[in-house]
């Protein structure tokens, strides 16, 4: 089931291989029915075996909202357990799958980043916003934690105590403080659009090897729960992998030829 007279979530992929997944729920600030987590986690399982993406946007429609979590108007006609685990488990497991997709995925905070909205901006791999933008953890007003896998995220990107404050207290803060926790990479001035600034970083990522790109990703995650010794054993594992990689040759060619590499 759709929102009437439009896609509840747009989707492209460009020709240099940037796709754009847009939360299109402006009316309702992006916040996520039942139609659209489906829609979302389809859209990133199915971009998992797009060989054409080399990188992955997650925006929201217009400048007021990136998401604002689950749409509450439609949650609130379902207060059965059943619809909690249903919400629990749509969106977390989707957004597992973006930090498993073999590629970068920026998130472009066009908006406030409420709530779901603030899981879904620690699950990117790179975050960028617009200086007006507001983050809100607001699970606790609604009497909830989080549940799509924010709170372990927000704790390995901004330590323990800052999370603990700004979960406990679900308090607004800006783009800049975000920027200052960590929590936000690049803030986009307000003369410049947020998504065509991912859209230039982007286009960045695309220009390094790919496979690279892949295993570092891959090993940083990993560096979070492996042991020492297995973290090495992957580290090894992925190195000597790249090692034989046609880009690794290119690089090494374009160093003694004192050019520039063209990868891929």
């Amino acid at each position: 089931m759709r929102d009437a007279h439009e896609d509840v979530v747009l989707f492209q992929v460009e020709d240099c291989g940037v796709a754009v997944l847009q939360v299109n729920r402006p009316q309702a600030r992006n916040a996520l029915n039942w139609a659209a987590q489906e829609k979302f986690v389809d859209l990133i399982t199915a971009v998992a075996s797009d060989s054409s993406v080399r990188v992955l946007i997650i925006t929201g429609s217009g400048d007021r909202a990136f998401v604002s979590g689950g749409d509450l108007k439609e949650l609130s006609q379902h207060p059965d357990r059943a619809a909690g685990e249903r919400l629990n488990r749509v969106m977390s497991e989707a957004l597992a799958r973006v930090q498993e997709l073999p590629f970068p995925v920026i998130a472009a905070v066009n908006g406030d980043a409420l709530g779901g909205g603030c899981e879904i901006v620690t699950a990117c791999d790179l975050r960028l916003s617009g200086n007006h933008v507001r983050f809100s953890f607001a699970q606790i007003h609604n009497s909830l934690t989080t549940g799509w896998g924010g709170t372990g995220r927000l704790v390995r990107l901004v330590g323990q105590s800052r999370a603990l404050e700004l979960l406990l207290t679900g308090r607004l803060f800006s783009a800049k403080e975000a920027s200052q926790l960590g929590l936000i990479h690049r803030i986009v001035p307000d003369e410049k659009d947020v998504v065509e600034a991912a859209r230039d970083w982007a286009y960045e990522l695309v220009a390094l090897p790919r496979e690279a790109l892949a295993a570092t990703k891959k090993l940083v995650y990993a560096a979070g729960h492996l042991s020492f010794n297995g973290y090495g054993r992957l580290e090894t594992e992925l190195f000597i992998d790249l090692w034989e990689t046609s880009d690794h040759k290119e690089a090494l060619d374009a160093f003694v030829e004192k050019r520039r590499p063209l990868f891929n």
